[in-house]
């Protein structure tokens, strides 16, 4: 196998691993989507109706947090262009 060979195979391989990581990001965004629309109405009744407290302002900041970060990073590697430099 020659060199170009072998760059051509790394680089196959490193945009594979991108794709594959894209689809877990969306999977995993799908997830949580789904658990926090099956979810919303109990979090209206015990978390927004009573008074705010530390410890439901640190759920609503981790939960939306962790919902804030997939939608960037499945944005990001959507719009990830791979070029190649010769």
């Amino acid at each position: 196998m020659s060199e170009l060979d072998l760059i051509s195979e790394e680089i196959i391989n490193a945009i594979s691993q991108h794709q594959t990581t894209g689809y877990i990001y969306v999977a995993g965004l799908a997830l949580v989507a789904y658990d926090t629309l099956l979810s919303f109405s109990q979090e209206i009744t015990y978390i927004w109706k009573r008074k705010k407290s530390m410890i439901t302002i640190l759920y609503l900041f981790i939960r939306y947090s962790i919902i804030f970060n997939m939608f960037i990073r499945v944005f990001h590697l959507s719009n990830m262009h791979i070029t190649i430099a010769r």
